[in-house]
Formats: C-alpha cells, sequence, structure tokens
C-alpha cells in the first residue's frame, strides 16, 4: 500500500481508557531510581519488538549529497542526501544547513505526516510550515521522508523501520561540522508526532521533543484508524503514555487541538488522561514541569506554542525569522499555518 487506509469496518467511537489487562512494562516506578531501570528494560524491549528482536548495529552512514540547493530569501542552503541505516537499506532525506554559521548551532530532528516528505519540511509547505520555521531560526534540520508503507524486513515493523531511519538521521545530525551535539531536538506532526514520541524516548542524546497530532491510547487506535501504527507485542507491553514516559525528565510538549475527532483522530478528553499518566513518570523524577500538554483551539495541526519558547532557551537562537503579520498568534508567523488545511486524522 502507499498510502495509509481505513479499515473497511469502523468501531463505534469512543473516549474511555482502554479495557485491556494492564500491559507488562507499565510505568509504575516509585522513585528515580526505579524509573531509571524500568526506562532501561522498557528501551530494550521497544527496540526488539521493532526491530527484528534486538537493537540493530549501527552501519557507516556513508553520507551522499544527491543535489544542493539554495533558498530564496534564506540564509541557508538545502542538501538533498542519502543514508545508509542498515547494510540493505537506506533513507532519503532532506538537511537545511545555514551557510555562514560563526558558531555550532542545534540540530532539529523534524517529521512529516503522511502524505509528506523531508522536502515539503524544509521548505515549509502547507502544514508544515514549523520546518521552515526552524531552518530559518538558523538551526541544522535533517527531515527524512518516513512515510514508506511496504515493509523491506519481515522481522521487523513498519514503525520500525520509520523509526530506525530516524534515529540514523540523529546520528548524521552529531556529525555535522555546524551542530552543536547538546542541544538536539525532534519535532513532528501526525506521523511525525508518533515517530517523536519514539525517537524521543529511545535517544536521549534529544534535550527536547515536540509531538503534534498524536497523544492518545492504544484503544482508542484501534477504534477506526489505519493500522500502520501497530505490531506484534505493542499492546501485550506499552500502552502510548509508558512510551512517552521513556523520555522523562528530558522537555517535552505534546499538543492536540479542540477540533479533533473519534473515530480515527485524537479527541483532547483522551489526551488529558493520557497525559494524567506521563505527569507521574516525570513526578518520579521531581521533573513535572519539563512536560507540557498544549490544548489549541484548531485540528490536526502543528501550532508550537510552548514548544518554540523552549526551542530559543534549550537551543539558542542563531537568527530571528521575519513575522508574517498575517499569521495568528502561537503558530510561528508563517502564514501557511493560518490557512484551513489539515490532515485527514484517519491517516495520521
Amino acid at each position: 500500500m502507499s498510502v495509509c487506509a481505513w479499515p473497511l469496518f469502523v468501531q463505534a467511537a469512543s473516549i474511555d481508557a482502554s479495557t485491556t489487562d494492564a500491559p507488562l512494562l507499565r510505568f509504575h516506578a516509585r522513585d528515580a531510581s526505579e524509573a531509571a531501570a524500568w526506562q532501561s528494560e522498557a528501551r530494550a524491549r521497544l527496540f526488539a519488538l521493532m526491530m527484528g528482536g534486538n537493537r540493530p548495529d549501527r552501519v557507516r552512514l556513508q553520507p551522499v549529497v544527491l543535489r544542493e540547493l539554495e533558498l530564496a530569501d534564506s540564509a541557508s542552503r538545502l542538501q538533498e542526501i542519502r543514508l545508509q541505516t542498515l547494510d540493505d537499506r537506506t533513507v532519503h532525506a532532506w538537511i537545511a544547513v545555514p551557510r555562514q554559521p560563526t558558531v555550532k548551532v542545534g540540530g532539529v530532528l523534524a517529521l512529516h505526516g503522511h502524505g509528506g516528505t523531508g522536502e515539503k519540511i524544509v521548505r515549509g509547505e502547507g502544514l508544515y510550515w514549523y520546518g521552515r520555521t526552524l531552518v530559518e531560526m538558523g538551526y541544522v534540520v535533517v527531515a527524512p521522508d518516513i512515510g514508506q508503507h511496504d515493509l523491506q524486513h519481515t522481522n521487523w515493523s513498519l514503525m520500525g523501520e520509520r523509526v530506525w531511519d530516524a534515529l540514523c538521521c540523529v546520528d548524521y545530525l552529531v556529525t555535522r561540522p555546524e551542530v552543536d551535539t547538546n542541544r538536539l531536538a525532534v519535532a513532528g506532526l501526525s506521523l511525525g508526532g508518533e515517530t517523536t514520541m519514539y525517537v524521543a524516548a529511545l535517544d536521549e542524546r534529544l534535550r527536547l521533543a515536540c509531538s503534534s497530532g498524536w497523544l492518545t491510547t492504544v484503544d482508542n487506535m484501534k477504534r477506526g484508524h489505519c493500522p500502520c501504527w501497530n505490531f506484534p507485542g505493542l499492546e501485550e507491553h506499552f500502552d502510548f503514555a509508558d512510551i512517552f514516559a521513556l523520555v522523562a525528565p528530558r522537555l517535552l510538549v505534546v499538543e492536540l487541538g479542540e477540533q479533533e475527532r473519534a473515530p480515527g483522530g485524537f479527541p483532547v478528553q483522551i489526551g488529558r488522561g493520557v497525559f494524567e499518566r506521563i505527569q507521574s513518570a516525570y513526578e518520579v523524577f521531581g521533573a513535572k514541569p519539563a512536560v507540557v500538554f498544549t490544548v489549541h483551539e484548531g485540528g490536526h495541526v502543528f501550532v508550537g506554542r510552548d514548544f518554540w519558547p523552549l526551542v530559543r532557551r534549550e537551543l539558542g537562537m542563531p537568527r530571528t525569522p521575519m513575522p508574517d503579520p498575517g499569521a495568528p498568534s502561537g503558530q510561528g508567523g508563517s502564514r501557511d499555518a493560518a490557512k484551513p488545511q489539515s490532515l485527514d486524522s484517519g491517516h495520521q
């Protein structure tokens, strides 16, 4: 399949919590030491479930620049690249790099939703305006294509292949001479928000994450959503709050819009319950202020109201993009953000 398809039969929507037995690796630590031990076990299990039974071995990235482009009216340039992520696998991506950096700058992994591409991210097209905003803020921004729906490795999961490619893009970021490797972040909408959850959970180098349009339960996803999120062993071991708990105590912003609806979407009512569970994990680490739930008035879109101040604080502010006076406040100064667009929530 080339697109994420709706199931033939849609079950009745529900905003109730999952009625299944508690997952085997549900977060229940009572102190920071227990929590750290749980995180170590949970990360290893998540790698194993998603990626063929074990955490994959790193391979030489062997970056190839396919072409290089200048962005109009920008102090950054674009490179279309290819990276080796496994012995038999490559990822296609785009990277935006400041043309004349005077100091090392922060690096951001920016992720698109279904129907998007890495190029749309770095160009800031439509729903992915936030990618170009990050570029114009002066960061090195890498954006892989993660929308595949053909599984290459039968003993892997589809999300495992996507997430591994994204993790390898973080590996590439830290090799770039322009990047301050202590200032790394990840952000994405929808499928990008889902992938952000996994990448931030599995890669402790990332000090800040923003997962937009993806704060939900396994139970909700089983009620009218496309099946590409699921893989064997997921529900047995985790709910999504547990995976978000792997980000603690690092900075995390999760976003949902009030116009989100089930079936297929990500209602705020469900999100609030998930957020309470994530908060409980942060509380164990004494880091409750480090996790933020943004509820905005829109639909399945990226807003970044609480994300942008944290980006500036944690990654520095190499440049200040020119604001767009036609854009609503809290949406990053992008006219595209104001357009009445939305991904089909059933397709992430």
